[in-house]
């Protein structure tokens, strides 16, 4: 990412749409832990803004005051003269932005970066003239919810009569480094502090070199948290500039390695895709906390200081498996088997379910531990989210399958889906027309009322479910004394409601008629879960009318509209809609806002972008299927499929000329292609032709044991292994401050 101009927030509110400065332009860094923003503050001041995504609000009961994620503050480089001309470019690769400030009274030229796997934050600069005297520091932001300070509007008692949450911070000097301590209380009366931040930073130089190295610590107990931020400061500035740069740059090049490589005819679609990868490796780790709408960037003044679960984490964490990076997904999973106690606890904490100790759900919001009850009154205002919980677990399945991880499948994600379709159990109604009905719950976001029963967004979800736990059941032997009530309650649950006139409906009693709204929660059957079948014609008429009626009018309606298109094979309809996305709602650095950050829909976009290349819904594997015609050329390496089937292939001048599958589990390898049969090789991976059929779709089914490898070519067309697709030059570094783009 380039950038020639290095803009400040606005300095009034704004509508997010034209938001293309400051925050949404600066260059970000991260490790899953801490993250940075580069941008300025104003005239000859520049930002680096501080960020720890694990410093909440230390309170209780849940809510998005008590539990809130916290702003901590930025450095700031304020330079000597006055800036004459600025430049910055952010290398993905390295994971490093480098720049030059020039002003009347010099230069500086600088180099930062958030060490790969050390919890610090380097700043390096080379100066010249009367710059080598800029001016480093640090400006805390109020301890408080972000949420407040957007709308005023906390709950009695959140702050106290001075406007605080928290007592102030206080600054000390221990062995070298700058230290600003902030203790978090656990009421306004500041009488029991339940955990401390600590921001540490010092500077060494030598002539008109300068290196700053900074750090966010943590812990319950003051000394501690100040032990950490001192230790990590002094321990990051022990080793030489260059070894350190190079430990940080030899973990990001790994990295890429180990991810899926895909490369794309469209040149802003591909540095786009790419910047993805580099943003959510930023913000997540295998060691990390599960990543919230504002990642490791945060903000002071957004109105979304947790995650939320009716859409949000599920997008973001939506693309990982195919990408062949399902490590950065396990912090999410493992989160919710750790945290499953308060999974159940959200149920049986509401006065009268006190016995529904077998049930369990995931509400609209919540922080790191998932506690927060779920009141079934929510429904009058379309919030009781029942199946919130299903739907993140139908990644986590797909992680299952897609990694061959039977162990977590049957230890942990066939419990935990128990768990969630044991609440719908408590809640169903039998119908007089012998069919299991489900009363008021939530889809999510279109009315504010009561939506109704039979919901398509639960129906889709427990259909989803109660298939999943029989299959998993039966194919693994496990015998759950439940089989048979899971049978029935599929068999026997009502048919997603419908309108010829407007599609699929809300709910039994509210039909579909905002069709801008953004959300697709009555087309669940469609997406994300394939239920129904465009080849069938019953399926098919009712999915059209549908999605061609939603239209949606945000982002991920976008990414969500275009996935659905490209099921039915509409190629050119799901590149007009990523052509909309990508114009509309990307921000100059990737970033992603609805009134504040909200981080899942460029990754939400990620997944979309795999399905033009390979979907692994239903019963084969899509190689290409449904391509624009004028992506002509493409080529992926390493996408990985349900079955734990790893893809590669390549398409030259409009055809598919080669496509390789290695079979980590083995077994029946089906697959749907554009090779016509009659020129179809197929072989392994020394050329010996394998034997395989042809059912009368043209889906190709190969037999396979674990660790087989199966090459599919055109015999008319010349093989190539998957390769970088060429682009202009000129179009080259879309991102950054956005002036290419808007060129």
């Amino acid at each position: 990412m380039l950038w020639d101009t290095i803009t400040a927030d606005p300095v009034e509110p704004t509508y997010d749409a034209p938001l293309r400065c400051g925050y949404y332009a600066g260059a970000i860094m991260g490790n899953g832990r801490l993250g940075t923003n580069l941008y300025k503050l104003s005239d000859g001041v520049y930002r680096l803004n501080a960020g720890r995504s694990d410093v909440t609000e230390a309170r209780r009961p849940y809510s998005l005051f008590n539990s809130a994620r916290l702003p901590i503050g930025y450095f700031t480089l304020s330079t000597v003269g006055r800036v004459a001309d600025e430049s910055m470019r952010l290398s993905l690769y390295d994971a490093t932005t480098t720049g030059r400030l020039t002003t009347d009274r010099g230069a500086i030229d600088f180099a930062t970066y958030v060490h790969a796997t050390r919890d610090c934050i380097i700043f390096e600069t080379e100066a010249q003239g009367d710059e080598a005297d800029f001016v480093w520091g640090f400006t805390p932001q109020q301890a408080v919810s972000p949420r407040h300070v957007l709308n005023r509007n906390a709950p009695a008692g959140y702050v106290n009569c001075e406007g605080k949450s928290n007592p102030d911070p206080v600054r000390e000097h221990v062995d070298g480094v700058e230290l600003l301590i902030q203790p978090l209380a656990a009421d306004t009366t500041f009488s029991r502090i339940n955990r401390y931040y600590v921001v540490g930073w010092r500077e060494t130089g030598e002539g008109n070199r300068r290196r700053i190295a900074a750090t966010i610590a943590q812990a319950d107990d003051r000394a501690a948290a100040v032990r950490e931020a001192v230790d990590e400061v002094n321990g990051a500035l022990s080793v030489p500039s260059t070894e350190l740069a190079d430990t940080h740059c030899s973990w990001w090049h790994d990295f890429y390695r180990r991810a899926a490589f895909v490369t794309f005819a469209d040149p802003q679609i591909e540095s786009f895709y790419w910047a993805q990868y580099y943003k959510f490796a930023s913000t997540a780790r295998r060691d990390c906390p599960v990543v919230d709408l504002q990642g490791v960037w945060p903000t002071w003044d957004t109105p979304w200081p947790a995650i939320w679960v009716n859409l949000n984490i599920q997008l973001t964490y939506s693309w990982l498996v195919k990408a062949n990076l399902g490590e950065l997904g396990l912090p999410l999973w493992d989160a919710l088997y750790d945290n499953r106690d308060n999974l159940r606890r959200n149920v049986t904490d509401i006065p009268g379910q006190e016995s529904w100790t077998a049930a369990a759900v995931l509400p609209r919001t919540a922080t790191y531990d998932f506690h927060a009850p779920l009141d079934p009154s929510l429904a009058e205002s379309n919030q009781y989210e029942v199946g919130n919980l299903t739907w993140t677990l139908f990644y986590y399945r797909q992680h299952c399958d897609a990694y061959n991880d039977t162990a977590r499948l049957t230890g942990r994600l066939f419990p935990l889906l128990k768990s969630a379709v044991n609440t719908f159990f408590r809640i169903r109604r039998e119908g007089t027309d012998g069919l299991w009905h489900l009363p008021p719950t939530a889809s999510p976001e279109y009315t504010s009322g009561n939506p109704g029963h039979d919901t398509n967004y639960d129906l889709a979800n427990l259909r989803w479910g109660l298939n999943t736990l029989i299959d998993i059941d039966t194919t693994y032997h496990i015998g759950d004394p439940m089989l048979g009530r899971w049978i029935d309650f599929r068999d026997r649950l009502a048919d997603y409601p419908f309108s010829p006139t407007t599609g699929f409906k809300v709910s039994a009693t509210t039909e579909f008629t905002d069709t801008t709204h953004r959300h697709y929660s009555h087309l669940f059957m469609l997406y994300p879960y394939h239920l129904l079948d465009w080849e069938n014609p019953a399926d098919s008429a009712r999915l059209a009318l549908s999605l061609d009626r939603w239209n949606g009018n945000q982002g991920y309606s976008r990414t969500g509209k275009a996935s659905m298109l490209l099921s039915r094979g509409d190629g050119e309809g799901a590149l007009a809609q990523m052509r909309l996305f990508m114009q509309r709602f990307v921000k100059p650095n990737t970033l992603y806002a609805e009134t504040g950050p909200v981080i899942e829909t460029p990754l939400a976009a990620v997944s979309t972008l795999h399905d033009f290349y390979l979907q692994d819904w239903g019963d084969c594997l899509r190689v290409f299927y449904g391509m624009p015609a004028e992506w002509a050329d493409g080529a992926f390496d390493r996408l990985r499929a349900s079955g734990a089937f790893v893809v590669s292939a390549t398409r030259r001048a409009g055809h598919t000329v080669y496509i390789r599958i290695m079979s980590e589990a083995g077994g029946p390898c089906r697959v749907l292609t554009d090779i016509p049969v009659a020129d179809l090789c197929v072989a392994d991976a020394s050329g010996k032709s394998l034997d395989y059929t042809v059912t009368g779709r043209g889906v190709v089914e190969i037999a396979t044991a674990p660790g087989d490898v199966i090459v599919m070519t055109d015999k008319t067309k010349k093989a190539e292994l998957p390769s970088p697709v060429g682009h202009p030059e000129a179009s080259a570094n879309p991102f950054g401050d956005g002036s290419r783009q808007r060129r």
